[in-house]
């Protein structure tokens, strides 16, 4: 069965350089880069003049910007002053969506540190509707992504999010690898996927093992997710978006809980160019797999 995915990768697990980033994604044959930080900033920080020459690297290299990952409402729901703020970075974020010609906004769903999901639901889905306008303007689609710092740590509460906003510019952004930190413990396949099959438009990829409490992040196809199954899957149900990889793990040593919650800058990125070229061996070559086929 032929499988018609996209291939990119999170320039920041590579390297704050964007050459970097583009010379490991052609030794891979990869399509696109997801932006995240680069030069030490995150991406709204960086003034037009630099954005435009990173912008032109990318576009002259034959790659496409996959979409841009921002750290949209990964703030405190009950303070109104932090939830202004991230609402303009939004806007921001969408018109350098503009600049780099992608159609994706990865975000969240505000720092979980105060009362239970159940309890957030009608405030969170309050403020994704509020992102509806913007969103609809600028053509980009707001990708909502679980995570274990954030309400919804999982598919299905994803998925129950966006479902009660009811938009098509609120979409799911699918990443299994978190649900291996999911602090319910949702499956990552076939739970995770089958919860959001409905409203996946992007999709993450990382893995990971849990061993005596804890999860550590590891190459991808060597950990709990099922990468062979879920490629199959994908292909089965003839997904053609994007698949990115989001290394989250080095070689030589562990990035803390708080670089985790807060990705970006030069302290993540260290020694991110060698673990993510395992991963993306690793991932190809689950791809070459009978069975499995990019076109």
């Amino acid at each position: 069965m032929m499988a018609k995915f996209r291939l990119g990768v999170i320039t920041d697990e590579i390297s704050q350089t964007i050459e970097d980033a583009i010379r490991v994604a052609k030794r891979y044959g990869l399509d696109g880069l997801e932006l995240r930080s680069v030069d030490g900033k995150q991406l709204h920080r960086i003034g037009d003049r630099r954005l435009e020459e990173i912008a032109a690297k990318i576009r002259d290299a034959g790659l496409s910007v996959c979409g841009l990952s921002t750290p949209v409402f990964k703030c405190n729901l009950h303070n109104k002053e932090e939830v202004a703020a991230h609402h303009r970075m939004l806007r921001r974020y969408a018109e350098l969506a503009r600049k780099f010609d992608t159609g994706i906004l990865r975000g969240f769903s505000f720092w979980a540190n105060r009362d239970d999901f159940g309890t957030a639901f009608p405030g969170i889905v309050r403020e994704l509707r509020q992102t509806v306008p913007v969103m609809e303007e600028f053509g980009v689609q707001f990708a909502l992504e679980a995570d274990p710092s954030v309400y919804a740590t999982n598919g299905a509460k994803v998925a129950a999010l966006v479902r009660e906003v009811s938009s098509p510019w609120i979409r799911a952004l699918y990443d299994p690898g978190n649900d291996l930190w999911d602090p319910d413990g949702e499956t990552p396949y076939p739970d995770g996927y089958e919860a959001l099959q409905d409203h996946i438009c992007h999709i993450h990829l990382k893995d990971a093992v849990r061993e005596n409490g804890k999860t550590e992040a590891v190459a991808i196809g060597r950990g709990e997710v099922g990468y062979d199954r879920l490629l199959a899957r994908l292909a089965e149900d003839e997904y053609d978006g994007w698949l990115v990889v989001e290394t989250h793990y080095r070689l030589t040593s562990e990035l803390s809980e708080e670089q985790l919650k807060r990705p970006s800058g030069y302290a993540f990125s260290a020694g991110g160019e060698e673990a993510t070229a395992e991963c993306l061996e690793s991932f190809l070559g689950l791809l070459r797999q009978p069975g499995q086929s990019v076109i």
